[in-house]
């Protein structure tokens, strides 16, 4: 896998820099897993599992997308197709990332990933003018990345109010892989239905206002995605 190398967006350094627009977004083809917003649940839920996953690092819990059933396997993007209608945002951003200036400011920083093999001087978009200044397409990159910026703040409460009224648990994943046999897989959570069922009306009443009832339903129905995921497997030759 390729080490990113993000670094900021540099108008002399990366001046002459354009690129390749890959519609077939073949730089997540090796992640299992994408970020995914709970704004994007409804449109993500027919095509991929969500999921909630606990990072190592904060103990936190963050909302995924599944797009394979092994470490490094995309069976959503992969061999050059895309099996989804629906693309995140976080894989449409790159090679673009928000930063910020630095560790305790929240202003966003336009970063690049250096090391990306959409990037060259030759062909594709410009990510600069002839004057130096942003092109309308990186103007726009910039729009969109402080949209994800206020949405994955929305959702990192969205997902703290699951947490604390317990409406998370271990997600039990049992997949029948063919001549493999069952595999489990581990390390997913999921919303507690009987838990959800259980709230107090003040809770339910919350959670309506703050329209969270939509990301959830959207989440448990996705888990029938899991079955699409068999199913793209099964047809799924390596490159």
């Amino acid at each position: 896998m390729t080490t990113k190398n993000i670094v900021p967006l540099d108008s002399v350094k990366h001046k002459n820099l354009r690129i390749n627009v890959d519609r077939n977004y073949a730089h997540v083809s090796e992640q299992n897993m994408i970020p995914l917003l709970a704004s994007e649940f409804l449109a993500a839920s027919t095509n991929f599992p969500i999921a909630f996953v606990k990072q190592q690092e904060t103990g936190k819990f963050k909302s995924v997308g599944v797009l394979g059933l092994n470490a490094e396997e995309n069976l959503v993007f992969s061999n050059g197709k895309v099996h989804s209608n629906y693309i995140p945002v976080n894989v449409r951003r790159y090679p673009f990332v928000a930063g910020g200036k630095n560790a305790d400011e929240s202003e966003m920083v336009l970063c690049i990933d250096e090391s990306s093999a959409l990037l060259n001087e030759n062909e594709g978009v410009k990510i600069f003018d002839k004057d130096g200044k942003p092109s309308e397409s990186t103007e726009h990159v910039t729009q969109l990345l402080i949209d994800i910026l206020a949405k994955d703040a929305a959702t990192d409460i969205f997902i703290a109010f699951l947490v604390e009224h317990d409406l998370l648990q271990p997600a039990e994943v049992t997949l029948k892989l063919g001549k493999e046999g069952e595999r489990k897989l581990n390390g997913l959570y999921k919303v507690d239905e009987e838990a959800l069922n259980e709230l107090s009306d003040d809770l339910v009443l919350t959670l309506y206002k703050r329209k969270y009832f939509a990301a959830i339903y959207a989440h448990l129905a996705s888990l029938s995605q899991f079955n699409r995921l068999l199913q793209l497997k099964s047809n799924f030759t390596p490159e």
